[in-house]
C-alpha cells in the first residue's frame, strides 16, 4: 500500500507565550516542574508542533503499529493511494510531477503506463545482473529490517512483472531473468534435493542467487534512481519503441508532435505535413522504422544529433 504524507501546520507562539515557554523550558532541564506546569509546558509544545487543519483531517488518517520492540508507534498524516487524486485537488498534497505536465491530461494510458513501468522494471533487473554484490547488499538490507516499510524485492509468492502484454515486441532481456529453476517433483526428500543443489558450488549458487535477485528487484523512485546510477541501467539497451509495444497505443496527434520534435521540422514542413495525413496505423509503422530501419533514416537525412535524440528517447514517466 502506497501512502503519500502531509504534515500539521506549526503553530506560532505569541511574545508572552514564547518568554513563559522558554523559561519553563529551562526548568523542565532541571526536573523541577510539578504537574501542573509541566501540563503548561505541553500545551505550549503542542501549539509549536502545530495540528492538522479540519480539511487536512477530511483526507488525511494515521497508521497504529507495534515495531520490532514490541511497542506501540503512530504515524500521522497519511494519504491512501485511492485518496490522492482528492487531495491534490482539496490543495492539501502536491501534485506528482512523475509524469504528464500540470494541467493536462497524459497522453499515455493507464494500461500502456503499467507496460512502460514493467519495461522499466526489467530493464533496472537487467542492469542489476551486473553487480552481484550490490544485490545482495540489497538483499540483505531488506531482510535486516534496515529499509523499514520500503521493499526492495518482490519475495512473494507472486513474480515481480517484468513482461509487457506485449511480450517481448521490441523488448530484450537476459535469458537468466526469464530462465525459471526446475522444481523438485512432488513428494521427494527435500534433504537430498538440497544436498544435490549445494554441491553444484559456490559459483552455481551465487549465479542463481544473482539471477533470481535480479528478478526481483522492485524499488521506489528514490532507491531506483540510485540503483540505476550504481549499474549503468539504459532502458533503450532493452527497448525499442514499436507499432506493437508504444506507437500502436497512443493517438495520432501524439504521434505527429513526436515526428516533428524528434526530427526538428515546423507545423507546416511537408514531411509534417505529409506525416500527418497519414492513416494512425501508417503514421505508427513510419515511427517505428524511424526508430528501427536505417534505410528509413537515409531517406530523411537524419543528423548525428537527431540520431542520438531518436536512440535515447523514451516515453514520459520512464526513468
Amino acid at each position: 500500500m502506497k501512502l503519500a504524507r502531509i504534515y500539521a501546520e506549526n503553530g506560532d507562539l505569541s511574545e508572552e507565550q514564547g518568554e513563559v515557554y522558554d523559561v519553563l523550558a529551562e526548568l523542565a532541564e532541571s526536573d523541577v516542574l510539578d504537574d501542573e506546569v509541566q501540563a503548561r509546558l505541553a500545551a505550549l509544545q503542542s501549539i509549536l508542533d502545530g495540528s492538522f487543519t479540519d480539511e487536512q483531517k477530511a483526507h488525511a488518517g494515521v497508521l497504529i503499529y507495534v515495531d520490532s520492540r514490541g511497542e506501540v508507534q503512530c504515524e500521522t498524516g497519511l494519504i491512501r493511494g485511492t485518496d490522492k487524486k482528492a487531495a491534490i485537488e482539496a490543495g492539501i498534497l502536491a501534485k506528482s510531477n512523475h509524469t504528464g505536465s500540470a494541467g493536462t491530461k497524459s497522453p499515455i494510458s493507464n494500461k500502456l503506463r503499467i507496460d512502460l513501468d514493467r519495461i522499466t522494471t526489467g530493464a533496472r533487473q537487467d542492469a542489476s545482473l551486473r553487480d552481484p554484490e550490490m544485490l545482495l547488499a540489497l538483499f540483505a538490507f531488506q531482510l535486516s529490517g534496515k529499509s523499514g516499510y520500503t521493499s526492495v524485492f518482490g519475495l512473494r509468492k507472486d513474480e515481480v512483472a517484468n513482461v509487457p502484454t506485449t511480450e517481448m515486441a521490441g523488448y530484450t532481456l537476459d535469458e537468466r531473468l526469464t530462465k525459471p529453476t526446475p522444481s523438485a517433483k512432488f513428494g521427494s526428500d527435500m534433504g537430498r534435493v538440497f544436498r544435490a543443489y549445494k554441491a553444484k558450488g559456490p559459483e552455481f549458487i551465487m549465479e542463481e542467487v544473482t539471477r533470481h535477485l535480479a528478478s526481483r528487484l522492485m524499488v521506489d523512485e528514490d532507491l531506483g534512481e540510485m540503483i540505476d546510477k550504481a549499474v549503468n541501467t539504459d532502458i533503450r539497451e532493452n527497448f525499442t519503441p514499436t507499432a506493437t509495444n508504444f506507437f500502436g497505443r497512443v493517438s495520432g496527434p501524439y504521434l505527429v508532435n513526436l515526428w516533428r520534435e524528434l526530427l526538428d521540422l515546423s507545423e507546416d514542413h511537408p514531411t509534417a505535413t505529409t506525416f500527418a495525413k497519414l492513416k494512425k496505423s501508417e503514421k505508427a509503422d513510419k515511427m517505428e522504422a524511424l526508430f528501427g530501419d536505417p534505410e528509413m533514416r537515409k531517406a530523411h537525412n537524419i543528423t548525428e544529433n537527431q540520431a542520438k535524440r531518436i536512440d535515447t528517447w523514451l516515453p514520459e514517466g520512464m526513468v
